[in-house]
């Protein structure tokens, strides 16, 4: 054991991988312990100056990583041709160790464990650092709190393409159960992968069993790139229906049908957890209504309003219209009618009156015909039965008009389809001698009335869809900046104060972005101050 790596002091050994060893040391330049893996001296790798220095390399990129729940790397360096790495000394103990004494945890810890190794893996992905290498041994359980944090961020993936063979016997495949199908085919790889490995250990979690398990690394290779696992709802049947579907999901073969991101993940987790625990589920993501529905929503009620009035508006005109047109045709007429039976009533020739009737009902299409006398006796009409008898009053007519002394009555009747009833006076040197009373049917003006109202209608339903589509589309156009602002801010929440919104615009949105990448340099440069 050495007794100094660069000015750290060296006090006593952690452990040993396959190609590194991991000391406790002492920097006293800040009076501060802390954990030293040092390269071993490989007669392959420990050889390779490329390997050296894309090792450091992609330490030095995973040194920007600062979240709870990943140890922070303090420095990078190289003594003797054997690089190494400062970290931060975690008291706790690896998930590997704690798994082999208890190889099956409550549902609580399994799920804690996930929600916070998902955050720990959505902030790296969102600096373009992939894990690869995520397991147990790479999983710190911190003593005396239900935290763990993530190490080994940069390493696992510092092979060279020609160094695959002498890998397999390394770090990396060391424990090959937890690699993805795309690692094992040797195909690109990138943060998916990670939440493969995520869904290996969860299933190993709530069952106590890996989902890939053989004698022989050639036969489990195969099974993780072909072999679908026992469905985790057999191995552990008491298991909440929704943590088998992420687990299954997690652990699907081809990375386009696995949860996409570490915060989708976390969310997933976090309803479940939430739901064990008996607390309501946080509401901020649940009720938010996206911007582009609130738009549409908002322009569908605004353009209803005016245009639904204005229809009824319409439509009630219209009415005037078509009743103005009615009373008008069938006042003339009667009116007509009254001028013809006014000698035949006087002279009391209800022959002739009769003949008249009987003739104008062969031509024109009425309900009844009525010649009423000043005495209130019909003296004629179409309908036989009715003749010399007293004329009663329609029950229940309404006045819609009146037209050159011609009243025009709305009759709705039980037993019968509507009718207008045109009373006009028969009138002799000016003085009324009695009344014709026409029936004529409602039926083609309340056609006419609906046709009109049905196309208002139709019209104005195609006016508000057209509107709260063109808004739907004008709010999603709106909404592409405003998630790009939110991914920004949450880049500040999460501490990257490197991030900027490299897109220009000649607008309002482009001054958002402006002050947004001004309030990141400020911050940027007070942080340096502090």
């Amino acid at each position: 054991m050495p007794k100094e790596i660069g000015r750290y002091q060296i006090q006593e050994e952690l452990g040993q991988g396959s190609m590194a060893t991991v000391y406790k040391a002492y920097d006293p330049r800040i009076d501060r312990s802390l954990a030293i893996k040092i390269l071993k001296d490989d007669k392959v790798l420990g050889a390779d100056p490329e390997y050296h220095h894309r090792f450091l390399q992609e330490a030095k990129a995973a040194g920007v990583l600062s979240h709870p729940n990943i140890v922070p790397i303090y420095d990078i360096g190289e003594v003797e041709d054997h690089p190494y790495i400062a970290m931060e000394l975690v008291e706790g103990t690896p998930l590997d160790r704690l798994m082999q004494a208890e190889p099956k945890f409550p549902l609580t810890e399994a799920l804690t464990i996930g929600i916070q190794l998902a955050e720990a893996l959505h902030y790296a992905h969102g600096r373009g650092i992939v894990h690869r290498d995520v397991k147990p041994g790479n999983i710190i359980c911190l003593r005396n709190q239900n935290t763990i944090k993530l190490t080994d961020f940069g390493i696992a993936r510092m092979e060279s393409a020609d160094k695959t063979h002498q890998t397999l016997a390394g770090e990396v495949l060391g424990t090959p159960q937890y690699m993805s199908p795309e690692q094992v085919l040797g195909k690109k790889v990138d943060a998916r992968s990670d939440l493969f490995a995520v869904g290996v250990i969860l299933y190993q979690l709530v069952t106590g069993q890996r989902p890939f398990n053989s004698d022989s690394l050639a036969t489990l290779l195969f099974k993780i790139a072909t072999d679908n696992p026992k469905p985790v709802g057999d191995v552990a049947p008491n298991i909440p229906t929704p943590l088998k579907k992420v687990i299954d999901k997690l652990l699907q073969k081809k990375p386009e049908k696995r949860i996409q991101s570490g915060r989708e993940l976390a969310n997933e987790l976090t309803r479940i957890l939430h739901q064990l625990e008996g607390r309501p589920q946080a509401q901020s993501h649940r009720r938010r209504i996206p911007l582009r529905v609130k738009w549409a929503l908002i322009m569908a009620v605004v353009v209803s309003i005016p245009m639904i009035s204005g229809a009824f508006y319409i439509h009630h005109q219209q009415q005037r219209f078509l009743l103005d047109q009615v009373a008008g045709s069938g006042g003339s007429l009667a009116e007509f009618l009254a001028v013809q039976n006014a000698i035949p009533l006087l002279s009391q020739d209800w022959l002739q009156m009769q003949t008249f009737i009987d003739e104008v009902a062969k031509r024109q299409s009425s309900n009844y015909l009525l010649v009423v006398d000043h005495k209130g006796i019909i003296r004629g009409s179409n309908q036989p039965e009715k003749v010399n008898k007293r004329y009663q009053k329609l029950p229940g007519a309404q006045p819609v008009a009146e037209i050159n002394g011609v009243v025009v009555l709305s009759h709705e009747r039980v037993d019968a389809p509507p009718v207008f009833d045109f009373s006009a006076p028969v009138l002799f040197q000016d003085k009324e001698i009695g009344r014709v009373h026409l029936g004529i049917p409602q039926t083609a003006y309340n056609k006419a009335s609906s046709k009109s109202l049905y196309s208002l209608l139709t019209l104005t339903g195609l006016a508000i869809a057209v509107t709260t589509i063109i808004a739907y589309l004008f709010a999603r156009l709106l909404s592409g900046p405003v998630r790009i602002l939110e991914h920004a801010f949450n880049e500040l929440r999460d501490g990257n104060l490197r991030h900027r919104i490299a897109i220009k615009r000649n607008d309002e949105l482009g001054q958002l972005f402006e002050g947004f990448d001004e309030m990141a340099d400020a911050l940027r440069k007070l942080s340096r101050h502090q």
